[in-house]
């Protein structure tokens, strides 16, 4: 299994990381150079890739080593991928080792499929040079640090490789975090979480970057808490992560999943509060980080569900272009915002922190009692998503629903029960628990309409100072809006009360 962290640099920072006094202070042999290529292939189908893994014949000089990679993850700029790998004869793939390597790594593709039915032609071409350095660290670890420049090709298409890859040989993948973090101290890097054969595959297939919904968290019952909690919170970073391309394409879903992302990030958090620290430069990243996409998003949902449904006369429609007009600049000015605030040091400080944190159970070096960390999930869960059911509870029969305040804080106490759940919904077969989940659900989308509409009205006073001279129909939208909140209160007050204040089952 390789391990390994991969940072994507700019043409000036590669230079710079030759000459690097954060690496050679640790090298324990001299920066050796050496020019690639490598080819990558597939069927005519993309069957390999379809799976997951990816075949590369690397030939350098006269030495040729096919190899088979692909399967495990990537969260925080950590790789970990089945690799399995021999030297072969030429720059073409070795048929019978490709049927070996496939029945070892893939035995259900190796089924249907053998080296026979591998395309001729390369899917596409990757040609680098490649300085590589290995590394010694305080801890005894050895890593071997491999500083790519070079180009994909497929066809006429290009794009170019600038990436430093840090790989443990031996020792604790954590490492990695702590050396990643003082090479970006003095020469900025980004967290790359797209391998070369992604972004190869992405350039044979014209593959558009696209929104990146949560997956299941995938949980062992014997697993700790502590344990859990780690498979959580890397699952909420690579939801977070996966959208980072289609952030920086301008995709408005995209913006909305990573937000989704941060936000499933900071509920498990608070579900743990009581024996959890996250440090609090980490915690100021990431309130920074979720003010940022939450001003981005609200503009985006003003813009695609507060106006379209204004019922308005035909001769306030021009009016209505100009507020729009002046709505989206203040969307794109946001969403510029949030593409520099992932392109910022500040934000892979953040990743590489939190990577790091979570590598190293960073929970275990806390003031706080750690014992609950050590319960087994199976026993913990219940608890949790009981504790976080009785906080809804508490709010439906305890606040004054008659204040739009209080049933938005409803809504976030139903929404962090809602992410519990999932996080938990490995270890979870009640029917009845799915119903609450379902409930969950339905009521975050009806009292997320009331929160939606004061936001709106917030986002129109913003407006006045932009398009001041359509200052009468901004009075109208603003009377729309409190009509609409005031319209849906009873009814989300009625199904508060009935149905999310008694006892709920996991």
């Amino acid at each position: 299994m390789e391990c390994e962290i991969k940072l994507a640099v700019d043409a000036a920072s590669a230079a710079r990381l030759k000459k690097s006094a954060v690496l050679r202070e640790h090298a324990v042999s001299r920066p050796r150079e050496q020019e690639h290529v490598d080819r990558y292939f597939d069927t005519g189908g993309f069957d390999l890739w379809k799976h997951g893994f990816a075949l590369r014949v690397r030939s350098a000089g006269e030495r040729h080593v096919q190899t088979l990679k692909g399967g495990g993850s990537a969260v925080a700029g950590l790789h970990r991928r089945t690799e399995l790998e021999a030297e072969i004869g030429s720059g073409t793939p070795d048929q019978e080792l490709f049927s070996k390597q496939l029945r070892e790594a893939l035995p259900d593709l190796a089924d249907s499929l053998d080296g026979r039915q591998l395309a001729a032609d390369p899917v596409f071409v990757n040609r680098t040079k490649r300085t590589t350095w290995m590394l010694a660290l305080p801890d005894g670890s050895h890593v071997e640090c491999a500083l790519d420049v070079g180009e994909l090709q497929h066809g006429e298409r290009t794009t170019q490789v600038r990436e430093l890859e840090l790989e443990v040989k031996n020792g604790d993948p954590a490492c990695l975090y702590e050396l990643a973090r003082r090479v970006h101290e003095t020469t900025p890097v980004r967290i790359e979480n797209v391998s070369k054969a992604e972004r190869g595959y992405a350039l044979a297939t014209d593959d558009k970057a696209h929104a990146v919904k949560a997956t299941p968290v995938s949980l062992r019952r014997k697993a700790t808490l502590g344990e859990a909690l780690g498979e959580i919170l890397l699952n909420c970073l690579q939801q977070m992560q996966a959208n980072e391309r289609g952030v920086q394409a301008g995709d408005v879903e995209s913006l909305h999943q990573m937000r989704v992302g941060l936000r499933r990030l900071r509920a498990a958090l608070a579900m743990v509060e009581d024996v959890v620290q996250l440090p609090e430069p980490m915690t100021a990243d990431i309130e920074w980080l979720a003010g940022e996409l939450g001003d981005a998003r609200n503009w985006d949902v003003f813009l695609a569900s507060v106006l379209p449904g204004l019922p308005l006369a035909e001769d306030q429609k021009p009016a209505l272009a100009r507020v729009e007009a002046a709505a989206r600049e203040e969307a794109e000015r946001h969403r510029a915002r949030v593409r520099s605030a992932i392109a910022s040091p500040r934000y892979t400080t953040l990743l590489l922190a939190l990577g790091g944190w979570i590598a190293g159970k960073g929970w275990q070096h806390t003031t706080l009692p750690a014992d609950p960390l050590e319960q087994k999930v199976a026993k913990a869960a219940p608890r949790l998503v009981q504790h976080a059911s009785a906080r809804v509870r508490k709010r439906a029969r305890g606040y004054d629903l008659k204040r739009p305040e209080c049933l938005h804080e409803v809504r976030i106490a139903a929404k962090k029960e809602r992410y519990a759940r999932e996080f938990f919904a490995a270890l979870s077969y009640d029917r009845k628990a799915e119903k609450r989940h379902d409930l969950l659900s339905g009521m975050q989308d009806e009292l997320g309409e009331i929160n939606d509409a004061f936001v709106a009205r917030q986002l129109v006073g913003q407006l006045r100072d932009r398009v001041p001279q359509e200052a009468g129909l901004l009075g109208f939208i603003e009377g729309v809006l409190a009509e609409r909140a005031l319209d849906a209160m009873p009814r989300a007050r009625r199904h508060v009360k009935g149905r999310l204040r008694d006892r709920a089952r996991f």
